[in-house]
This record gives structure tokens, C-alpha cells and sequence, in this order.
């Protein structure tokens, strides 16, 4: 069965979509299936000159049952590739 895992981020206007999922798509390696851009915000409760981007982002092991363990070994790869973009965790 797959593993889906939602997150909110918020970043800098001139940071493209495109950028955000070029990291999840490079850190997310083979477990990786998909992804899907569900939320872009930007408005009052958003820093100004920020806006707030969501994915929800989905693992697959085509031979076997995935453990939470593995899964946030990944997501904890992405998240480290986007901080490196100066994106932050939406909390």
C-alpha cells in the first residue's frame, strides 16, 4: 500500500514550484510515486513578500509494505533539501 504524507512550507515569492519539486523529486528517491501541489497562499497570515506552498507527497515499495521508519528517513531528506532553498515548515 502506499504512504501518503501532506506539508505545508512557506518560502520566498521568487522561489519557483518548479524548484520545490526538483527536491522532492531528487531527495525522494526510489520510493518516491507522486506528488501533488494542492495549496499556494499568500494573504494576511503570510509574511510578506512569503507565500505558503502545500504537497502532498506519495511512497510506494512495489515489494513490500513501507514502515514509517523509511518513510520519514525520506521525508526527512526532502525537508533538508528545502531548507537549503531558505523554506521552512509551515506549522
Amino acid at each position: 500500500p502506499a504512504v501518503t504524507r501532506d506539508i505545508s512550507m512557506v518560502a520566498k515569492k521568487e522561489i519557483r514550484v518548479g524548484q520545490i519539486e526538483e527536491v522532492i523529486e531528487t531527495f525522494g528517491g526510489k520510493l518516491l510515486e507522486s506528488y501533488h501541489l494542492f495549496d499556494v497562499y499568500e494573504g494576511s497570515q503570510i509574511a510578506r513578500g512569503y507565500k505558503s506552498v502545500a504537497y502532498s507527497i506519495t511512497f510506494r515499495a512495489k515489494d513490500r509494505t513501507l514502515e514509517d521508519k523509511e518513510v520519514g528517513k525520506v521525508m526527512d531528506k526532502i525537508l533538508d533539501g528545502l531548507k537549503q532553498l531558505g523554506i521552512e515548515l509551515r506549522m
